[in-house]
């Protein structure tokens, strides 16, 4: 049956079944593919490794088609006081977007803040990236410039995870955000160190945001942008790039408040940063 996965309720998966989801909201129907994930479908079939269940994840999303694969592998290093090594700096985005980072033919940007691994063939778009890590010229700026470009979440919380609308309220130069500067030490390929500043568009300190965007994701669904299947004990999900754009724009200019949890005031537009490195790690901005 070649069994890879069984849920909670006892119900077993099949490669087949991955496959058949992932045919099912339209992952295939593009040219590049930006994935988020979060893999715990269930728990893995007897005798599988942890690299072979993640190769195997991996293989059945190639066998797609698809011209190019990018992963998020952010590391919000210079946040969180750390030195950003190209090689070496563990993403935070999960164990499938660090298998799929250390692969071969894979090239990942120098950002040290929200660094994409995209196939050395994109390379060229991607190693001369901007100071601003939401900018122009940013990683989420060229993917952005890009033809036939989805968003997959595959097994993540859409709501939780779409660092994507940051990039659109940079591109709006939104009120409530301010770009903050960062300052490190990059070290790239060939294990050479440079000092560098990035920048991060993050949230002014009175403003307030929800804890997640479950209402701009039931409005997707309800739209027919975002399709979703259900894979074991948590959903998968696609969205087009140019929708997600689209949508995200307009629901500001309808409201300018659409992405806060609740209206702020000139005093709340406090130019200082929320968040605290020796509390917690900053996985966010």
């Amino acid at each position: 049956m070649n069994e890879l996965f069984i849920d909670a309720d006892g119900n077993i998966y099949t490669l087949e079944d991955v496959k058949k989801a992932l045919l099912g909201i339209g992952a295939d129907d593009c040219e590049t593919l930006f994935i988020h994930s979060d893999i715990m479908f269930g728990a893995p079939a007897v005798g599988f490794k942890r690299k072979e269940y993640l190769n195997i994840l991996y293989c059945t999303i190639k066998e797609l088609g698809i011209k190019n694969l990018i992963v998020p592998t952010f590391t919000y290093s210079f946040c969180n006081h750390e030195d950003f090594d190209v090689l070496h700096s563990r993403t935070s985005m999960g164990a499938f977007n660090e298998y799929i980072r250390k692969m071969d033919g894979r090239y990942r940007s120098l950002d040290p803040l929200l660094s994409v691994s995209v196939p050395k063939e994109l390379q060229a778009q991607f190693e001369n990236l901007s100071d601003h890590s939401l900018g122009e010229k940013s990683g989420l700026d060229i993917l952005h410039h890009m033809d036939g470009v989805k968003f997959l979440f595959f097994g993540v919380d859409m709501a939780e995870c779409f660092t994507y609308v940051h990039y659109v309220e940079k591109m709006m130069d939104v009120p409530y955000r301010f770009d903050l500067p960062f300052e490190g030490n990059v070290i790239d390929y060939n294990g050479k160190l440079i000092k560098k500043r990035q920048y991060i568009h993050t949230q002014c300190m009175g403003v307030k945001l929800p804890e997640r965007y479950g209402y701009f994701e039931t409005f997707l669904l309800d739209k027919g942008f975002l399709k979703h299947r259900r894979l074991g004990n948590k959903y998968i999900s696609c969205l087009s790039e140019k929708d997600a754009y689209r949508e995200i724009r307009d629901q500001i200019y309808e409201d300018k408040y659409y992405f806060l949890e609740q209206p702020y005031e000139d005093k709340d537009l406090i130019h200082k940063y929320t968040y605290d490195y020796t509390t917690s790690r900053i996985t966010h901005c």
